[in-house]
Formats: structure tokens, C-alpha cells, sequence
């Protein structure tokens, strides 16, 4: 039996959908790929958030393991099913999600992720 990787338009339908503005449904155990922010701590600042497909792909093109979900928030590991219903809400496009990283670098108070942060309009610009 051929295993053929799930295609990327399949796996992003969900995120895809979201970024719309389309009502798409939750399910507690079913995470979806796709780009996200979330706090850390009420308050505080957005962090990035993503999950992501793990595969091994053999010389065919055919999968040599199961495809399995990997999600990070602000760069450290999560168990994606656990985390999902925490970010799942936020859902922002890849461009807004590498601005959001760049952020963090740039101003030391966004990369403070476990205090609640108190911002004027204009204090922090991209």
C-alpha cells in the first residue's frame, strides 16, 4: 500500500479558513497546522505560536514513518493537543507570525513573556 504525505493545502485548509473569517469548528483533540499568538500569562505579551507536520519521506516520495504534529510556542516544545485549545483562537499569517519573533528581539519588554506588560499606542512599533 502506497502512503502518500498529506498535501500542504489540506493541512493549512483549517488555518486557512480561519484567517477569513469563516466560523470553523474546535474539537479539544484535533490541532490543525497553521500559524498562531498567544499569551503566556493574562496580560502579557503575544508570543508566537505554530504547529507543524513532522514526516519522513522516503526516495518515492512515499512516508517511511506517520506524520506527526509539532507545536511550539515562543520556541520551546508543546504537546500540540494540549496546547491547541489555548491557541487556536489566535490564529495570524506566517508573515505576522515571523514579525512577532522579530519583535521579541528587538524590544527586551515583548521578550519579558511571563509579566503582565502595560503599553501605550506608539510605545512599540514593527
Amino acid at each position: 500500500m502506497i502512503r502518500q504525505p498529506t498535501p500542504m493545502a489540506r493541512l493549512l485548509a483549517w488555518h486557512r479558513a480561519a484567517l477569513t473569517g469563516v466560523p470553523m469548528a474546535i474539537h479539544e483533540e484535533e490541532p490543525h497546522c497553521g500559524w498562531f499568538k498567544t499569551r503566556l500569562v493574562k496580560g502579557g505579551p503575544f508570543v508566537p505560536a505554530s504547529i507543524t507536520i513532522q514526516r519522513d519521506v522516503d526516495e518515492n516520495g512515499e512516508l517511511a514513518s506517520d506524520e506527526r504534529l509539532i507545536c511550539e510556542v515562543n520556541g520551546a516544545r508543546r504537546d500540540p493537543v494540549k496546547t491547541w485549545l489555548s491557541i487556536c483562537k489566535n490564529p495570524i499569517s506566517r508573515a505576522e507570525h515571523r514579525d512577532l519573533q522579530d519583535l521579541q528581539c528587538r524590544h527586551p519588554q515583548m521578550a519579558a513573556t511571563h509579566v503582565p506588560i502595560r503599553l501605550r499606542a506608539g510605545q512599540i512599533r514593527p
